[in-house]
């Protein structure tokens, strides 16, 4: 039997008779570290079914000691990894802002194309009324509406916003006509010697506020605007010949000639030379005007030229459609009943 090693009473080295020093005792405190150490690592393991394949070389497991096949490595799902430290965390804030700046994108683009179905649903029911015989409610000129007017609805989206360019600058002929009529009446108020005839200047200015303002949305504004709506060569054409002779227009009313409803260039010489301020000063604002005017007129007549061409419309298809038009008004209808007629009541079978 033993001896207690921490008995007083005994005799001897206390160490003499170690029970650990017994071999058997040894061999099964190995076999119980040894299946601590299995236990810690099965514990710490990561499950096969957690992993997924990474194409990065250097991923997560090959910086704990585990790779991939084929050069590949493997990473837990659910974790996160660093690559260059094997450390898991969340998201960067330069992740959080790329995913921030995705997210605003797809609601803008969502936003746009709510916004475009919108528009082509109302443009289809406006071509179904149209098609029903039925057009849209007159909203233009907006005090007393004779037809109706509406570039976001009936222009292209493309061609949007050269027509309402054009609009702009039919709107501005409006408002220099009249700046050109008050400065032709202070003109003729100051009665400046050496402008003659200023009382019928101030008449053809003040008769310009109707007939231009109506010719102009008639000959040109209208035709180009039908033009990108219907895509027609026959209102381009229109467009160009009367557009022309309103930019020469604008070169005459800028020059001022006397007696011609203009207080331009020449009319502020006139009255420079007569001393009288107050209309040298509106004059020289009205040529100013008459000259930006001619400016953006002849801009947007080269941009709607250029448009023309890059359509590949041609006059022979012009005239085709203008043929076609008056076929199909009531007027050509009119006019074939009559060449019928008389063909049917002529005895020689030539029209009479």
């Amino acid at each position: 039997m033993s001896r207690n090693p921490f008995d007083d009473n005994s005799d001897g080295d206390p160490f003499e008779d170690d029970p650990f020093g017994d071999s058997r005792v040894s061999s099964a405190l190995k076999e119980g570290n040894s299946n601590q150490r299995l236990a810690d690592d099965t514990r710490d393991a990561i499950p096969l079914h957690s992993v997924r394949r990474s194409d990065d070389a250097g991923g997560f497991l090959s910086n704990v000691g585990f790779s991939g096949g084929r050069g590949g490595s493997y990473k837990p799902l659910d974790v996160d990894v660093d690559v260059n430290t094997g450390h898991s965390g969340g998201l960067s804030k330069t992740d959080s802002y790329s995913i921030d700046s995705r997210e605003a994108e797809l609601r803008r683009r969502e936003e746009a194309l709510e916004a475009r179905e919108r528009e082509l649903h109302t443009r289809e029911v406006n071509v179904n009324n149209m098609a029903n015989g039925t057009r849209p409610p007159l909203n233009f000129p907006p005090l007393y509406p004779i037809m109706y007017h509406s570039i976001d609805l009936e222009v292209p989206i493309g061609d949007r916003r050269t027509v309402r360019t054009i609009f702009y600058m039919w709107l501005a002929l409006e408002a220099i006509l009249v700046f050109n009529c008050v400065a032709c009446l202070v003109v003729m108020i100051s009665n400046a010697s050496d402008v003659s005839n200023s009382g019928a200047m101030f008449g053809s200015s003040f008769v310009y506020l109707f007939t231009i303002t109506v010719g102009s949305f008639f000959l040109w504004y209208r035709p180009v605007y039908n033009a990108y709506m219907k895509d027609s060569s026959m209102f381009f054409y229109l467009f160009f010949v009367f557009n022309g002779f309103h930019i020469l227009f604008d070169a005459y009313m800028a020059v001022g000639v006397p007696s011609a409803g203009s207080a331009g260039m020449i009319i502020m010489l006139q009255c420079l030379s007569s001393d009288k301020t107050a209309g040298a000063a509106l004059s020289g604002i009205t040529f100013s005007l008459w000259v930006l005017h001619f400016l953006g007129s002849s801009f947007m007549y080269l941009k709607v030229r250029r448009h023309y061409k890059a359509r590949g419309h041609t006059f022979t298809e012009a005239k085709q459609q203008a043929y076609m038009g008056f076929a199909q008004s009531g007027a050509g209808q009119a006019a074939v009943s009559s060449a019928t007629n008389a063909y049917i009541r002529s005895n020689t079978g030539n029209f009479v």
